[in-house]
Parts: C-alpha cells; structure tokens; sequence
C-alpha cells in the first residue's frame, strides 16, 4: 500500500508518496504501489520537460492496471527506459525508499531513487494539489481511494 515519507532537501523537508514494495521486474507489484507508479508515468507522458522518446513508452502505461512484472509489459518497459535514461541502478523495478535520505549509495557516492523523480514529476504535473493526487480525473480508483484515506489522518 502506498505510505507517505518525508525526505530531506537542501531547504528542509518534502513531503513524497512511497510504494510499501518494489514495483516492475521480479517485484511484488501490489495494486495500489503499482498504480502509484503507472499514474506517475501517465503525467510524466504529458510533461513537456521529458524527451519525446521517452514520453512515447510512458505514454503506452494505462493507470490502473495490473503489472506482470515481464520484460513486455508497459511499466515494466517505462521504467528500464527511465533508468537508461537517468542512469544508476539498472534494474527494471522502482524501489522502496527506506530512508528520508532519498538517496542509495553507488559508483559516483549516490544516486536518488526513482521514485524520488518520479513523485517530483507529479508534484511539477499538480501543484495545486500535492500530495492530493486523487483529485486528478485519471488517478485511478483503488489508488484514489488510498490517497484520500491517507489524507484525512
């Protein structure tokens, strides 16, 4: 289920959404982290500030669907194409961020997580309503109502 972290930037603290699993390759790929993911590649599709290569393979994810976890589906593609694109770990699956770091140590000494990048997408897509992504007409049903929950606490 998708929970809510807050990770240090220069200026203080940020609010993201976290999937509880990892999603795309050989990952659990709960519904509602799954669906966290897809919407957030859906915006990413629509984002001018993307290249239009990449903007075409986010463009085939559909909110709200399942994930195989196979090298042929949708996400599962969207995401290899997002970390060829932004480098670091090449592992076909968005991780679960552990720490407010955001950050994993690698070759350069650290490299933010995917979905760091990927929630600062939707932020850029709706900042008049982050974290309140449910109010967007295609985040989808099980994911909206997990948002909605996770708001009113």
């Amino acid at each position: 289920m998708v929970s809510p972290i807050l990770i240090k930037k220069p200026k203080g603290m940020r609010f993201y959404w976290n999937v509880d699993a990892n999603v795309g390759a050989n990952s659990p790929n709960r519904d509602e982290d799954v669906h966290l993911i897809q919407f957030g590649y859906f915006l990413m599709s629509k984002a001018a500030s993307q290249p239009p290569n990449l903007r075409a393979i986010f463009a085939l994810v559909k909110p709200g669907t399942s994930c195989t976890g196979r090298e042929d589906d949708p996400l599962v593609r969207a995401i290899r194409a997002h970390q060829a694109n932004r480098g670091g770990t090449q592992d076909g699956h968005v991780s679960v961020v552990p720490t407010s770091a955001g950050v994993y140590p690698d070759a350069t000494g650290g490299h933010t997580y995917m979905l760091i990048s990927i929630i600062n997408n939707m932020f850029d897509a709706m900042p008049q309503d982050f974290p309140r992504i449910d109010k967007h007409g295609s985040c989808p049903g099980a994911l909206k109502g997990v948002i909605a929950e996770k708001c009113k606490l």
